[in-house]
């Protein structure tokens, strides 16, 4: 049965988080043609997954193909076209909220709340997602997933929606003050590394190679934050992504496995590779 008092409370949340949106994107959208990139910005967690994850599912891949078609059912899909408001989303009846393309979508999940946020379908397109959790056991997640069109100056006028993603979430951690140190992956096709304007970098910010724009943007998100970028290859089903707390584990999961960000960042990773 309908809760109007909740209907009206998450409302209302969902109004003023789009607010609080779009006078962050007015104060950190300038970056885009402005930001100056120097070392005292440059975080230090930042690392390449050069070997997928690998082990058990926590996510079941059948729930989250499930949640595709459902939500595609009521939705429209443009090549090339983003909404401009990240969603404030809620869980479905497989503890999943769904991110269809070129969208971007976020959840909170209270202390104990089982869920995650994920897309899946990635053949050539960007996935993004960030993890955060409070002080006080709740977490902070969101999902992007972007095709490379969407990431074209040329067709939008303008930088890549990944830029404004990971800049409101930054900026949401670090109001929340959250316990944990933000985690960050950023997948993408391996083959976009071989365009002709990859690495040139020329002209305003905007019009660079959106991986460029990309590869500059995850270097400011602060000193605390440990980001992974994750090239892959094409498959025949596409590849999934997802944010949130799910059997037992907390965190980043790439085509439903668990991410351990220490096999890639700081003193175990390194550990791991003097034993290779």
């Amino acid at each position: 049965m309908a809760n109007p008092e909740r209907e009206r409370a998450l409302t209302g949340s969902a109004e003023r988080r789009s607010i609080e949106d779009s006078m962050i994107i007015q104060s950190l959208g300038q970056l885009s043609t402005h930001r100056v990139i120097t070392l005292e910005n440059t975080s230090p967690g930042t690392a390449s997954i050069i070997k997928q994850p690998t082990g058990a599912a926590s996510i079941r891949q059948n729930s989250v193909f499930l949640s595709a078609r459902e939500k595609m059912k009521d939705s429209f899909i443009m090549l090339g076209y983003v909404k401009e408001s990240q969603a404030t989303m809620r869980l479905n009846s497989h503890d999943i909220a769904y991110v269809e393309m070129n969208s971007s979508g976020r959840v909170s999940l209270e202390k104990n709340e089982m869920g995650v946020i994920a897309t899946s379908g990635l053949m050539g397109c960007t996935g993004v997602a960030g993890f955060a959790k409070n002080r006080d056991g709740e977490i902070q997640s969101f999902v992007s997933h972007y095709d490379a069109l969407s990431q074209n100056s040329r067709i939008t006028g303008k930088d890549s929606p990944v830029n404004r993603d990971l800049y409101t979430f930054r900026y949401q951690v670090e109001k929340d003050d959250t316990q944990s140190t933000p985690l960050y992956v950023v997948s993408y096709p391996a083959s976009s590394c071989y365009d002709q304007d990859y690495g040139k970098r020329r002209g305003v910010f905007r019009e660079w190679h959106y991986m460029d724009q990309i590869n500059t943007t995850v270097t400011q998100l602060g000193n605390n934050a440990q980001v992974l970028l994750l090239p892959y290859e094409l498959n025949s089903q596409g590849h999934s992504l997802a944010s949130g707390r799910i059997d037992g584990k907390e965190g980043i999961f790439w085509d439903g496995v668990y991410i351990d960000f220490a096999d890639y960042i700081g003193d175990t990773a390194a550990n791991k590779q003097e034993q290779v």
